[in-house]
């Protein structure tokens, strides 16, 4: 099985392994879809298998280009 990894918010941890947006407001809600819709037009699927225990503070993640800004951040692996 192939996998990839993506340094992504903590916050989005809940939605990604359980589809559970409910504590999302809009906004954040708008960058999460927009990286859902990234990842099943590259990778034709959206499946996070494990989050890292390695969660930081940092400036720079895979969320950026989708408005999102400096956040608690850790290791996402999703299959592909």
């Amino acid at each position: 099985m192939e996998t990839v990894e993506f340094i992504l918010p903590d916050h989005w941890a809940c939605a990604l392994i359980n589809s559970d947006e409910s504590g999302m407001d809009e906004n954040e809600s708008k960058a999460f879809d927009a990286f859902v819709d990234f990842m099943v037009k590259k990778y034709g699927s959206c499946h996070c298998m494990d989050v890292a225990d390695d969660s930081n503070f940092v400036r720079y993640h895979d969320a950026a280009d989708f408005g999102v800004l400096a956040c608690d951040a850790s290791t996402f692996t999703f299959a592909i």
